[in-house]
């Protein structure tokens, strides 16, 4: 699993149409919006690739002037993870 968080940059006249195109994109969820065109965002997705893609798909969506990555952790799944030392 994968999560991260971002802050979108978008035109402020478009905002409202890229919260709702945003809203599409599974995963993606828009917290906050301010004035002046940014959007607080959290992606999760299945692994990083995904996100990547996530990622591109945010950054070409009409209304997008730049993004920023804050916050991204993967989360390792538990049946692969090595037996405790004793």
């Amino acid at each position: 699993m994968n999560i991260s968080s971002a802050i979108v940059y978008s035109r402020p006249e478009q905002e409202a149409e890229l919260r709702a195109q945003l809203a599409t994109l599974v995963g993606v969820e828009v917290h906050a919006a301010t004035a002046d065109g940014k959007l607080v965002v959290t992606i999760e997705a299945e692994n990083t690739a995904t996100a990547a893609n996530i990622y591109e798909a945010i950054e070409r969506a009409e209304g997008v002037l730049s993004m920023a990555l804050v916050f991204q952790q993967t989360e390792s799944n538990p049946e692969q993870e090595l037996a405790p030392c004793k």
